[in-house]
């Protein structure tokens, strides 16, 4: 169940923990800013980040990431190996970025949509979303800034896109929960699950912890992004809407998965009188409990799913 996640075309696993531990100096004195007013305060919500996303320091940092993750091109065709040989073309897009962005012009591009084996017997296909270069420059440098921030509301026992974090930890905590008698299990996942999250649901998630409506309006645009593929059958390109769901393979999306389903790790882990315990990766999860329990956390979690617009 817990596998360990393959880096796929264009998708950024394992983003969150570069993010957090190789940004320069000053950037991450700003995250670390970010992250110790959070824990700090749980209830604040932060009002002034925008300005933050359009420092040359930040927006250098989010271009450095995306040239390490290297990935595909986007709708424009424009792909990181030019970035890679040329400063002046790495210079241009920075400088024409913090204009759009201080300028408020910047608007996302659709996202380009392939689909990719989800198995290694290509039963099946699952979708990934490519977003243009400069948009994941964009998103990277949102992320720096609300990584933190989230960071320190996220549970212990979310592994998934986190720094310092790895799936071998994740199933250590299942050992220790079978070991403390927790031996009836719930194994569960959800079905597509960044493709069905609720745009309004996610972004009421978004608002808890900031109030800055230029970082939120960003967000929203990017869940919103037309998606372009090309049609395996007939082979002509079409544009759909994007009315749910963050594409797997944005660089925001992993974050957004992981604000979404926080709620749950709090409710099973803190909250239920049975004190079950429940490891979490992504949108994969165990719930352990005494005997004869298991059935009544499987109904639990089917009604919180079903409230949340998810299904298992």
């Amino acid at each position: 169940m817990f596998q360990s996640v393959k880096r796929g075309e264009g998708h950024g696993d394992g983003l969150s923990e570069n993010l957090w531990l190789k940004t320069p100096p000053k950037v991450r004195k700003l995250q670390l800013a970010l992250y110790r007013k959070a824990k700090e305060n749980r209830r604040w919500r932060f009002y002034s980040l925008y300005g933050e996303i359009c420092r040359a320091d930040v927006l250098s940092a989010a271009l450095d990431q995306v040239i390490k993750n290297d990935g595909a091109a986007g709708v424009d065709g424009q792909d990181v190996k030019t970035l890679k040989r040329s400063a002046q073309t790495r210079e241009k897009i920075l400088s024409d970025l913090q204009g759009e962005l201080r300028g408020k012009t910047y608007r996302p591009s659709p996202v380009r949509r392939v689909w990719i084996w989800k198995d290694p017997a290509r039963t099946k296909r699952r979708p990934l979303g490519i977003p243009t270069v400069k948009d994941r420059v964009v998103q990277t440098a949102v992320a720096l800034l609300l990584m933190p921030i989230w960071e320190a509301d996220f549970h212990e026992h979310s592994y998934a896109y986190r720094p310092k974090r790895k799936t071998t930890q994740a199933m250590e905590a299942i050992g220790e929960a079978l070991f403390s008698g927790r031996n009836e299990i719930v194994d569960a996942d959800l079905s597509s699950y960044f493709d069905t999250i609720p745009h309004r649901a996610i972004m009421k998630s978004a608002a808890e912890r900031v109030s800055d409506g230029s970082i939120l309006g960003l967000i929203k645009a990017w869940l919103r992004a037309p998606i372009v593929e090309r049609d395996r059958t007939t082979g002509k390109t079409r544009v759909l809407p994007n009315t749910k769901g963050t594409p797997q393979g944005g660089v925001i999306s992993p974050l957004l998965a992981n604000l979404y389903l926080n709620p749950l790790d709090h409710i099973v882990n803190e909250r239920d009188p049975l004190k079950p315990r429940m490891i979490r990766y992504a949108d994969d999860l165990v719930i352990l409990c005494r005997r004869g329990q298991g059935k009544g956390m499987l109904e639990k979690l089917g009604r919180w799913t079903k409230a949340r617009g998810l299904s298992m």
